[in-house]
């Protein structure tokens, strides 16, 4: 039974994102599973950044998705100060993007949804 299921849900993701396994076709951020794996690698990028601000995507440059025993959603973004403190968990309306130049990064998740969390495999960014 938990094979159908993860079998059923691969298929229907897999319909939604590629046409061949294995081809990397750029793929819409407004799509649950690829906003989710931008959102993971966003957190993962501001849990290992030493600013005392949290980044933000400003732009998406590019993103893609590919089939390769599960998924891997490649991102290239500009990053900006939010213009809210680390640690918070309330909402900022304040931007402070104008202080720091944006950063221009690259992610790649690889996400297994039947096998755990997804894993950050790349994290470049500069500025």
């Amino acid at each position: 039974m938990i094979w159908t299921t993860a079998a059923l849900l691969v298929s229907l993701a897999f319909a939604r994102v590629s046409t061949y396994p294995g081809e990397i076709t750029d793929t819409d951020v407004d799509i649950p599973e690829v906003k989710a794996a931008l959102n993971f690698a966003v957190g993962k990028f501001n849990n290992q950044n030493n600013d005392v601000y949290i980044y933000k995507v400003e732009k998406v440059i590019k993103a893609t998705s590919q089939v390769v025993s599960g998924f891997m959603y490649r991102f290239e973004v500009e990053m900006a100060i939010s213009g809210c403190k680390i640690p918070t968990s309330k909402l900022c309306d304040k931007n402070n993007s104008d202080n720091k130049k944006p950063y221009t990064c690259e992610f790649e998740v690889w996400s297994q949804p039947w096998l755990g969390p997804p894993k950050l495999m790349k994290n470049v960014c500069k500025h």
